[in-house]
């Protein structure tokens, strides 16, 4: 029903001509200028580790960093070495920031924005290329550390609600309805063409097709690479291996010209999305402040906690970094499908309240109950609700309901008759509460009867979360679908490259 329903967006913003308000509100949580870093990568095709790199805080200039040919891993090392001091400080690792106070000691909120989902890849790449190295090079505790947090950034990228990682694409698309297919609105300047001011269908239209001719993405144009980097960088790998860098500085230049283009363009996508939504007359949710909250906690566990046990140096006090192959076994997985199950559900349950297009999608998912309160009995303690939508609502008896608007306000489900569409419910609150919409009065209030309410499903996100640990901590042993197939040391392939 949900894919239905956002198919009917879309047809409606292409019938109106540009892209459409989502909701009431805005659902994503943008920052303010010192706490946020926008990062672009652009790479050379078939290579892993980027070819350039444009940082810089929201409101300031992009520093860029780039090198001749990416394929000489020293000469990639060295560049990302000052990459990493920099987003290691905007982040507040121990070790790379200014303050020694207790200030220190305590991780703050703070937002990295790419432009694409190509981006994110290059963080875990990079975390696979340094987290674990033990590289016998210059600062190469610079580039583990670095490491760590990308790969930390990447795990965090995949949470539901998170405030942490944004993707500049998605931030539009929680914003916005466009009237395009999915495939091309994951281009930041296929949709930053239909906000833009021209005033037709048409003309939108032009200016989108226009804009996602322009990559985007952290692979560079195939086109440009040939035509305009490709002989740059033949030029530059004639001489010598150990000549390169000191017959090639005019060489090097005018590929950093090129890619520079390139990169200053993918910053300034980033910050145009983020002062469209800054200009927008809607207001944020206010569920976004719980979802910073609690994204805060998550990575200081998930990061901070264990740079600053990393900077101490105690061997008692060893820090534990996520894994760079994500779930290697079904526990793992299982404890990580309930971990983002719960994370959902929680992202819901804060940002349903403050926005009514959410609560009209868990109505048509049958997560809530549209009606009109019929009676008000024992004194408050039971209320008879008569309900028109949806037709078949997935709840149970035992289960809880919230009142939209004020999540404080939760009753118990007693009885449900589907023919007379009858619920009996009972309130869990005593006395008069407050909360996102108008304050509710105490259950026993007659001003409850024939009041047309919207009952959303009151998921346990806690229960789930604590599910998740029970099953992880329930497996006696290390089973492992895959230790039924057993492999031969000479049937195992070996990878060809260098290393062999």
């Amino acid at each position: 029903m949900s894919g239905e329903l956002e198919t009917i967006r879309r047809i409606t913003a292409w019938h109106v001509g540009s892209a459409l308000p989502r909701g009431e509100v805005i659902n994503v949580h943008v920052a303010d200028n010192d706490e946020i870093l926008i990062l672009s990568f652009v790479r050379m095709g078939g290579e892993s580790l980027p070819w350039g790199v444009a940082l810089g805080l929201m409101g300031e200039e992009a520093e860029l960093f780039s090198v001749a040919d990416p394929r000489n891993r020293d000469l990639v090392a060295t560049s990302l070495v000052e990459v990493a001091k920099r987003v290691l400080s905007h982040f507040g690792h121990p070790d790379f920031t200014e303050n020694t106070d207790e200030t220190a000691m305590m991780y703050r909120h703070r937002q990295i924005w790419v432009p694409g989902r190509s981006h994110l890849d290059l963080l875990h790449t990079i975390a696979f290329a340094y987290a674990r190295t033990n590289w016998d090079r210059p600062e190469i505790e610079v580039l583990r550390a670095f490491g760590q947090l990308c790969n930390c950034l990447f795990v965090e990228s995949q949470r539901p609600g998170q405030q942490t990682v944004i993707v500049a694409s998605d931030a539009l698309k929680i914003a916005h309805i466009f009237p395009g297919s999915s495939a091309r609105q994951g281009h930041l300047g296929y949709l930053l063409g239909w906000l833009g001011r021209q005033r037709t269908r048409q003309t939108r239209l032009a200016a989108a097709h226009a804009a996602e001719k322009l990559s985007v993405a952290a692979m560079l144009d195939p086109e440009l690479e040939r035509s305009q980097l490709g002989p740059l960088v033949e030029k530059w790998n004639e001489p010598a291996w150990d000549e390169r860098v000191s017959k090639g500085k005019k060489t090097a230049v005018a590929i950093s010209q090129v890619l520079q283009t390139e990169l200053e363009r993918r910053h300034q996508l980033v910050e145009s999305t983020i002062e469209i939504l800054r200009q927008d007359a809607r207001a944020y949710n206010s569920g976004l402040t719980d979802l910073v909250r609690i994204g805060t906690d998550k990575f200081s566990k998930l990061w901070f906690d264990n740079a600053l046990r990393e900077s101490s140096g105690n061997i008692d006090e060893r820090p534990f970094w996520p894994g760079l192959w994500g779930d290697v076994n079904a526990r793992e997985a299982s404890f990580a499908y309930h971990q983002r199950v719960a994370a959902d559900r929680e992202r819901v349950h804060f940002l349903v309240h403050g926005d009514r297009e959410l609560q009209n999608e868990e109505l048509m998912k049958g997560h809530g109950l549209r009606g009109e309160v019929k009676a008000v009995s024992g004194n408050g303690s039971t209320w008879t609700f008569i309900y028109d939508y949806p037709e078949l609502p997935s709840l149970k008896i035992g289960g809880t309901l919230s009142i939209a608007g004020i999540p404080k306000c939760s009753l118990t489900i007693v009885s449900i008759d589907p023919e007379t569409r009858e619920v009996i419910l009972i309130p869990r609150w005593k006395s008069r509460k407050t909360g996102v919409g108008p304050a509710a009065e105490a259950p026993s209030d007659r001003s409850w009867l024939r009041q047309t309410l919207i009952l959303l499903e009151d998921f346990p996100a806690n229960l789930v979360t604590k599910l998740s640990y029970k099953v992880a901590k329930q497996s006696e042993t290390d089973f492992d679908i895959l230790d039924y197939f057993s492999f031969e040391a000479d049937d195992v392939p070996v990878a060809g490259g260098d290393d062999e």
